[in-house]
């Protein structure tokens, strides 16, 4: 049997920072758990907004695929049996480009619920503290719920982890990158491997 491919799906527009270093850790712990693992940055993708014309509902596709890079992340995410997504929080919310990602994806639930049944989780971290990090989580969860996705999160100490990745860069001794949170690069890994685990399961 073939390994089972996990997607990580970056959603920050800036290239190569705090999210995709949280998210590699993910994916590291998903290839020591015997998985296939690819990641996908929104900010080297062109992915215009949602016009909300409901041709995804009338005629099962959107029409903005073919001028755009949607298209090409729709094939991945048919391809992959399971995902980990990853934003920041920007005002308590997910950035507009991650956005742009989860509304266009709308014509995969319509033709049938496409996605349903992959294995999804969450990473997210903000600057401050108490920036909204988990708000983020909570919406890329919802996200994979609409389309019936199997969100599994990690399980590591009940006593000091947590079920996702969350990073803040606002530390007890000053600023800090996402890697400098031991607890979420843990938290992470932890995502990365029961992503893989329970996909591995599924399939």
């Amino acid at each position: 049997m073939s390994k089972v491919k996990v997607l990580g799906i970056s959603g920050s527009p800036r290239k190569g920072r705090n999210t995709e270093t949280l998210l590699a850790q993910a994916l590291e712990a998903a290839e020591a758990a015997g998985a296939e693992t690819e990641a996908l940055s929104v900010a080297e993708l062109s992915i215009e907004p949602c016009t909300g014309c409901s041709t995804c509902v009338s005629e099962k596709r959107c029409p903005q695929d073919e001028g755009d890079d949607m298209g090409s992340v729709k094939e991945k995410l048919l391809e992959a049996d399971a995902f980990i997504f990853a934003a920041p929080s920007y005002f308590g919310a997910v950035p507009g480009t991650m956005k742009n990602l989860m509304d266009r994806s709308r014509s995969l639930k319509m033709d049938g619920h496409r996605l349903e049944g992959k294995v999804a989780s969450a990473l997210s971290l903000s600057g401050l503290r108490y920036g909204g990090a988990e708000q983020v989580a909570e919406s890329l969860v919802r996200f994979g719920l609409m389309h019936g996705m199997v969100v599994v999160g990690g399980s590591g100490d009940p006593l000091s982890s947590g079920y996702f990745g969350i990073a803040s860069l606002q530390g007890d001794e000053g600023w800090r990158r996402a890697v400098g949170d031991s607890v979420a690069v843990e938290n992470a890994r932890g995502v990365g491997r029961r992503v893989a685990e329970v996909a591995e399961a599924l399939k």
